[in-house]
């Protein structure tokens, strides 16, 4: 199976959601991208530091933009938020998309950018994104 996490620039939450994902799920071909990344770009230091505190490393991790990504070969793409998704299925209409608490089974779709914004915000965001994502796993990806 191969999923991947968007969101805008690819730095930070998408980032976080790959390598979570990576940790949780097992065999699964993992990726990221952003809708409006530069290529080539480092993961925000404070993502970079959040995993680092949860065991996981983004050190090596370099933003894709979408459109220069395998996009077209997923079997499920999951987003940062509901305006991603939109976007994507506008692009890419035979691909299965959601946005990442939408798949997990919450009614508040997005998860909100903590770009700009301090450690404690990261942490949120990440637990946060790990919480759906531990859903997902335990679901077993049925849908």
């Amino acid at each position: 199976m191969k999923v991947m996490f968007v969101c805008t620039g690819n730095i930070c939450r998408s980032p976080m959601a790959e390598a979570i994902f990576r940790d949780l799920a097992g065999d699964v071909e993992v990726s990221s991208a952003g809708t409006f990344a530069l290529d080539g770009e480092m993961a925000s230091f404070n993502a970079i530091e959040t995993c680092k505190n949860h065991g996981l490393d983004l050190s090596g991790h370099r933003s894709t933009p979408v459109e220069g990504s395998d996009i077209g070969e997923m079997d499920l793409v999951l987003t940062a938020t509901a305006d991603h998704r939109d976007y994507l299925r506008r692009s890419y209409p035979n691909l299965k998309i959601h946005t990442i608490r939408e798949y997990a089974g919450y009614d508040d779709l997005d998860i909100a950018d903590p770009y700009g914004y301090n450690l404690n915000v990261y942490e949120n965001c990440f637990l946060e994104i790990k919480e759906a994502l531990e859903k997902i796993c335990e679901a077993k990806f049925v849908r």
